[in-house]
């Protein structure tokens, strides 16, 4: 059996689950979902389940005070084989590696190389367990009807890229897709307009997009951050910050030919498909 712990944002647990399916998927074996870092935590919650992923089972143990960390380290040591990630950077073969007990995965395991080639079966399970509201249902449509771009902006204590990365990135999309219409995704609108600038022109109806315009998706009705995941998605083409986030959203962008920019970061090769721009410094 594969067992893979499952921990932080929505983002980071796809990647965790990308990589858990993938191996089992290779290796003929179950897969178990370890949810307890997102059953403890008083932050993230477990998102999967709002997708159609296919497991086996899923565990989870409090782990709040010392003892119940004590028990569920020791139990989970004598269990399985545990593999801790070594570097966010590189491919650990270590995984592949079949052993006498269970393979237990901890890490990050943001790199494509350890499930692109399951790629088209994980765009096929990370679509909504539940149909969509109506009005997202209809947004999704026309978003990936015309020629849009989702500019992903992240607030919070994880600094995203300088407004100049943006504003190279939409000067390059627009000579790249003329007629480029651009949606902000973000949860920090100050941060976004100061990357950004002026969006939404005067006088023009929310419902009347134009070639050339910037606009933010909430002006277009009120989301859940996963409806916002969708829609970002729907997009025909990406801006992305540096999260895992909007990389997902990039991932399961369904146009078979997108443009996809991406700012340089230390490790962002590895979870970049192939096409997509890194917009450095130079660029």
């Amino acid at each position: 059996m594969i067992v893979v712990k499952i921990g932080d944002g929505m983002g980071n647990q796809m990647y965790n689950y990308a990589c858990g399916y993938s191996l089992a998927r290779r290796c003929g074996e179950k897969l178990k979902l370890d949810i307890s870092e997102c059953d403890n935590s008083t932050l993230r919650d477990y998102e999967l389940d709002f997708f159609r992923v296919c497991y086996d089972a899923k565990e989870s143990f409090p782990n709040r005070n010392v003892w119940q960390k004590i028990y569920k380290r020791l139990r989970r040591n004598l269990l399985y084989h545990v593999i801790i990630e070594k570097d966010w950077y590189a491919v650990d073969e270590r995984i592949d590696k079949k052993t006498f007990r269970s393979r237990y995965l901890h890490g990050y395991w943001q790199n494509t190389a350890y499930f692109l080639e399951y790629l088209p079966e994980l765009r096929e399970m990370f679509v909504p367990r539940e149909p969509l509201r109506e009005a997202v249902r209809q947004l999704t449509e026309r978003l990936s009807a015309h020629t849009t771009c989702a500019i992903h902006v992240r607030g919070g204590d994880i600094g995203g890229p300088p407004p100049e990365y943006f504003q190279r990135a939409v000067r390059r999309m627009e000579e790249q897709r003329p007629g480029v219409m651009f949606f902000v995704f973000t949860n920090d609108k100050e941060k976004a307009a100061e990357c950004i600038g002026d969006t939404n022109p005067p006088g023009r109806s929310e419902q009347s997009w134009a070639p050339g315009e910037i606009r933010y998706i909430s002006d277009q009705g009120t989301f859940s951050d996963k409806e916002e995941f969708l829609l970002m998605s729907a997009c025909q083409n990406q801006i992305l910050s540096n999260s895992s986030f909007s990389s997902w959203a990039a991932y399961l962008n369904r146009n078979p030919d997108p443009v996809v920019m991406v700012p340089e970061y230390k490790g962002v090769g590895q979870t970049c498909l192939d096409g997509w721009q890194i917009i450095g410094k130079e660029s």
